[in-house]
């Protein structure tokens, strides 16, 4: 699913360059603890959050995160802007809550991106 889909479904606000909406998203990760972000999402997720601060950008590039979707109407704010724009890093807003945003996604076909944990047999 391209992100410009992802944009209509949830009828996002889209706050960075439209060119940027042609990526393909395969894979979504929803967390406001940026900790759990880079504990556990794959690598080259869709961020689903709540969390609207710069450190969600910091993290979002660490892990070479697709884009950065906000609920609950949340918006960034210039400086998170101008730093995504400059990442070429996908910024949208949607007035659904994170529960609703995820499910709809879900059902559209869109996989979890939680890293897979070994097991003591595993090992």
């Amino acid at each position: 699913m391209q992100l410009k889909d992802i944009k209509n479904t949830l009828e996002c606000k889209n706050f960075t360059s439209d060119k940027l909406l042609d990526k393909e998203i395969s894979h979504c990760y929803a967390a406001d603890m940026m900790s759990d972000v880079l504990k556990s999402c794959k690598i080259g997720s869709l961020l689903i959050t709540g969390l609207v601060n710069p450190q969600v950008i910091q993290v979002s590039e660490l892990m070479d995160l697709t884009g950065i979707v906000f609920v609950s109407g949340k918006e960034p704010g210039d400086d998170m802007i101008k730093k995504a724009e400059e990442k070429n890093l996908p910024l949208l807003t949607t007035g659904r809550q994170m529960f609703d945003a995820c499910g709809i996604l879900f059902s559209q076909g869109l996989a979890g991106a939680v890293i897979q944990k070994k097991t003591e047999d595993e090992s």
